[in-house]
């Protein structure tokens, strides 16, 4: 009997560098359950190469530190993925947490972990930018 089971509840693909070159792979993300009666024991992120072999990361909490565990096994193996969720500024709100679904960088865009992170542009109306370039010409002198 199989104690451990792993029920995918998102798929989709992914970016995987690796030696220069960008593929596109497949994942399955979902809960662990165990158990004959099959209670909650995790969550985990499934990678599919184009081979057909398949990394699994796994966390009892969260599934971002599934992401996590997924990444480490990638990094060990000599590829990195190209995930919004590994990156430091996606977050998830209280409502979002363990969907997948979160906001990334300065302007808290919708975004899915998986996807591939962002380039920032730098808006041509960049408030910020424009007051450090003012800020940074002025002079003061004194008497």
């Amino acid at each position: 009997m199989v104690w451990r089971n792993y029920e995918a509840r998102q798929s989709g693909e992914c970016q995987v560098e690796q030696g220069g070159g960008v593929s596109v792979n497949r994942y399955d993300i979902g809960i662990v359950e165990t158990g004959r009666s099959r209670v909650f024991a995790g969550h985990f992120v499934r990678l599919t190469l184009g081979n057909g072999e398949q990394i699994t990361g796994e966390d009892d909490r969260s599934m971002r530190g599934a992401l996590w565990g997924l990444a480490c096994k990638t990094e060990a193996l000599g590829f990195r993925m190209n995930c919004v969720g590994l990156s430091a500024e996606f977050s998830e709100s209280g409502l979002s947490v363990d969907s997948g679904r979160g906001y990334w960088g300065r302007h808290q865009q919708p975004i899915h972990m998986m996807d591939a992170t962002p380039v920032e542009r730098v808006p041509d109306d960049d408030l910020d930018g424009m007051i450090s370039e003012a800020v940074g010409g002025i002079q003061i002198r004194l008497a």
